[in-house]
């Protein structure tokens, strides 16, 4: 098992699908799991949700001292209405850690639930996922691409397409690199990708590593007992080469 003593992907309740997750519950799971940093990053979905950092940090400087280095960042979305990556608002201002998430379909804007949702098809999916990931990792405002290929994971039959997919992320992979953002190994990603690819998710990160792309880990915790959970993350990282995973506080921060 890896000793990772960082999590720079934790939500709130203020996301709306955490209930009880508080900030404060947050702080005291970090100092059981004897974290140095953690990242309190909560969905932005859209521009009215670009307070949520503010009040975070306002509960952070509220809660009692811990031990760990607190980060208050945001998951900003790709806005799904079209396939530039573009995100859906400006990155607010004095946050410490800027995730990109891809969530929708690019184009008609929804959530794949299953290979049934995506809509427009496999080819028009992937070639405006490909548009997108382009956008997305040419904004070097953006300290990490979260979850990189959890859409497609569920948009897209991957006994078909894992070998389109990993070829879309092999030539988006040095705009990544020069831009140093950052490619998340998520831990969340066990109950998103199909259970017969978990074995061959680390493909996924080998393409960034021969990119010269850093990886990161972040739990993506909604309930704080998944804060620093890295039951998938470590089957990824063993077959990746050892050393590979950004470690302590070597991070892109603001």
């Amino acid at each position: 098992m890896n000793n990772i003593n960082y999590d720079l992907h934790i939500h709130t309740e203020h996301c709306g699908h955490a209930k009880g997750t508080t900030v404060e519950k947050i702080l005291q799971r970090a100092d059981e799991m004897n974290l140095q940093t953690i990242c309190i990053a909560d969905h932005i979905y859209s521009p009215k949700e670009m307070s949520i950092p503010a009040k975070i940090k306002e509960q952070v400087n509220a809660a009692p001292n811990t031990k760990c280095r607190i980060l208050v960042g945001a998951e900003i979305d790709v806005n799904g209405l079209y396939f530039d990556g573009r995100l859906v608002c400006p990155i607010p201002e004095n946050l410490d850690y800027i995730i990109a998430g891809v969530h929708f379909i690019p184009g008609p804007g929804h959530y794949p639930w299953k290979i049934e949702d995506n809509t427009i098809g496999p080819d028009a999916f992937l070639e405006r996922y490909h548009s997108t990931l382009a956008g997305v990792l040419s904004n070097d405002q953006i300290d990490a691409l979260a979850h990189p290929a959890r859409m497609p994971g569920t948009a897209l039959n991957l006994d078909v397409y894992f070998d389109a997919v990993l070829e879309i992320l092999r030539d988006v992979a040095p705009l990544a690199a020069k831009n140093k953002i950052l490619w998340e190994i998520n831990e969340h990603d066990k109950d998103k990708a199909p259970p017969e690819y978990h074995d061959k998710w680390y493909k996924i990160y080998e393409i960034a590593l021969e990119a010269g792309v850093k990886l990161v880990y972040g739990s993506d915790a909604h309930f704080v007992d998944e804060i620093g959970r890295i039951e998938f993350v470590s089957k990824v990282l063993e077959k990746l080469p050892k050393g590979c995973l950004n470690e302590g506080i070597d991070f892109k921060i603001r």
